[in-house]
């Protein structure tokens, strides 16, 4: 991942975004989001090749790929939770942010299901 250029795209965002606050405050937050997006973009490109490697690393030590699956989504709705929460702050609306991490902390739950229930299901089987 070439951290460099998104960095660069963050800080000349960011100038450009104070210039637009300055003129035109109502394309400030559109510009804002737009520029999160795109940089979010780049940071997927580059996340592809983490999922493969945790999914050939699973392949190759036997573990469930249901199990790297769930761990992989609860990665990302915990990242994707915590983008729209920042977006949220930064249009000043914390109490949807907040309610947007509510959701993610339930999905993450929901997410974690299957692996919780096999788990138990294995315990008991092995008391009784």
């Amino acid at each position: 991942m070439d951290f460099y250029k998104i960095a660069l795209l963050a800080l000349i965002s960011l100038v450009g975004i104070f210039v637009v606050r300055q003129l035109k405050p109502e394309f400030a937050v559109p510009l804002t989001v737009g520029v999160s997006v795109v940089l979010l973009l780049m940071i997927c490109d580059a996340l592809y090749d983490v999922v493969y490697t945790f999914y050939d690393l699973a392949e190759k030590t036997n573990v469930d790929g249901e199990a790297i699956g769930c761990v992989i989504k609860v990665v990302g709705i915990g990242y994707l939770a915590e983008f729209s929460n920042n977006i949220c702050v930064d249009v000043n609306c914390k109490s949807i942010g907040d309610k947007v991490l509510l959701a993610s902390k339930i999905a993450i739950l929901f997410c974690a299901m299957p692996i919780v229930r096999r788990l138990l299901e294995t315990i008991i089987g092995m008391v009784l």
